[in-house]
């Protein structure tokens, strides 16, 4: 008789009010297996990853864990058929000690004691054989002799390994993992991949994992499950998924489309901005690592790469919210390396953040009026409210809600009042990060029509995206982040059929993270 599948998911589907995050999804997981989700920015991969780990029922198909259906089982009932899970988000005990976070594991593994904890018996021993087992789990995932220390004095990575050895000490059939990759440094990664192969082989443990950095899933998994907009759109094994047309345009845009405005030359204007060796850490990580660009007046420059490339930091860093470690940033031909965030919009340059983050408890009108803010003193009033009107005829639903809260528009709504409110500031240059994020390809199109008309109207545009595609459509000059580091820069035109990009995102065939 042959083992169950350690899990089997069937015709799985979730809908959050108008949006089918996950879509009639079929894939299994075999004993032992590695199997990595993989797919852009909003293509359902948490949510799915919950519906599995019983964060949420489905609305529709069937889950089975080891052969036991688990469909509408909550997430204390799916530990007990030996599921355990990490977080992208660290959810540590920073209060404890490192050995005790791991003992925290072994409650869910080990059953009550009633007598023991009444009379005291055995207690002890008890006690002594858990300590010692969380000694052997911290040397297995690399952090020996660690177990006296606080969590929260932990390095980040070495938090990470933290996680998974608590999850270890539940004594897991089938481990899941989103992004554990996730903010650690190249070393650090293949550690992690070292310790996940270890465990495949020497525990007989089947993975499932999220994870950001690509490359290092298909030179990780033996399966790949690829989702794109709530829809499983490849599966196989990863030479086979990573050259597969559907992933490679789920990322770039179809394979071999020549950008609309691949002919359109670099304005012949003065540098804007430029940056020369740009260094930035995030705590004891490096991110940046040496980045040089320009942006011209007039330009519209895309900067683009897959999640945990850096580009994120880089707008951080460039609107002073982040410090700098090392190189040099001047706008108009004057530093501003080492301004703060407010003077670096006095200057002219405006930040439209990731996730939008309107006042949510604000009106429209207010939102917009507060991306004024720094013009109060050197504009008068009629202007920011010519200026307003200029919005308001830009985005023309945000003239109909007006007096609507900001919380209760829609997710596409939100990114055009976040837009709407950096062009208040009145900035000689625009930065976008991740202006698509979530939202849908027809409201994905809308935005970027917006942005077209602000090229038109020589805005000069600094927009960074995972998805690529649009931002071939409408920039001048393309530039890929990978790991910190600008790999390539060029015209659409250039960019589009360059295998560079594509291994950017997706890695080089046939290659493995270094162990």
């Amino acid at each position: 008789m042959t083992d169950p599948l350690a899990v089997e998911v069937q015709g799985v589907s979730k809908r959050f009010g108008g949006v089918l995050a996950v879509r009639d999804v079929s894939f299994a997981i075999r004993p032992g297996q590695i199997c990595g989700l993989i797919g852009p920015n909003g293509a359902g991969k948490t949510t799915l990853f919950n519906l599995v780990s019983g964060v949420y029922p489905p609305d529709a198909g069937t889950i089975r864990i080891g052969g036991a259906v688990a469909t509408r089982l909550p997430a204390h009932r799916i530990a007990r058929l030996g599921v355990a899970r990490t977080f992208q988000n660290l959810q540590l005990f920073h209060t404890l000690t490192v050995r005790q976070n791991v003992m925290v594991g072994f409650a869910q593994a080990t059953p009550p004691r009633l007598l023991g904890s009444l009379v005291g018996f055995g207690r002890r021993r008890h006690e002594a054989r858990d300590r010692d087992a969380a000694d052997r789990l911290l040397e297995r995932v690399g952090l020996p002799g660690a177990g006296d220390r606080m969590a929260k004095d932990l390095s980040f990575g070495e938090q990470r390994l933290l996680e998974v050895a608590r999850a270890l000490a539940t004594r897991p059939r089938l481990l899941l993992l989103d992004e554990p990759a996730s903010g650690l440094s190249q070393g650090e990664v293949a550690q992690l991949v070292a310790l996940l192969r270890d465990l495949r082989t020497t525990e007989g443990l089947s993975i499932f994992l999220i994870e950001h950095d690509v490359a290092t899933v298909l030179g990780l998994a033996d399966h790949i499950v690829v989702l794109n907009y709530g829809t499983m759109i490849a599966e196989g094994p990863p030479a086979v998924v990573r050259g597969d047309p559907a992933v490679i345009e789920a990322y770039l845009g179809t394979v071999g489309e020549a950008p609309r405005t691949s002919t359109e030359p670099v304005p012949a204007r003065p540098a804007l901005l430029e940056t020369r060796d740009l260094v930035t850490h995030r705590g004891e990580l490096q991110v940046l690592r040496g980045v040089s660009l320009e942006v011209r007046d007039g330009e519209v420059a895309g900067i683009v790469g897959p999640n945990g490339a850096g580009k994120s930091t880089l707008l951080g860093t460039l609107a002073g919210l982040l410090p700098r470690r090392a190189g040099e940033i001047r706008f108009k031909g004057t530093s501003i390396a080492g301004l703060p965030a407010e003077q670096v919009v006095r200057r002219g340059v405006s930040l439209v953040p990731e996730r939008r983050q309107v006042f949510t408890g604000l009106t429209v009108r207010q939102n917009l009026r507060l991306g004024a803010w720094s013009r109060y003193r050197r504009a008068d009033a009629a202007q920011i409210e010519r200026d307003l009107e200029s919005v308001l005829r830009l985005f023309p639903r945000l003239r109909e809600l007006a007096g609507a809260r900001a919380g209760a528009l829609s997710g596409g709504e939100q990114q055009m009042l976040a837009i709407g409110r950096g062009l208040m500031a009145g900035p000689a240059l625009l930065m976008l990060d991740e202006p698509s994020l979530g939202l849908a390809p027809r409201i994905v199109t809308e935005i970027f029509k917006v942005l077209e008309r602000l090229k038109r109207d020589g805005t000069a545009i600094l927009v960074v995206e995972q998805n690529a595609r649009p931002v071939f459509e409408i920039a001048h000059r393309v530039s890929v982040l990978e790991r910190g580091r600008v790999v390539v820069t060029g015209s659409p035109a250039q960019l589009a059929d360059d295998p560079r990009v594509v291994e950017a995102y997706l890695g080089v065939a046939g290659s493995t993270p270094a162990v």
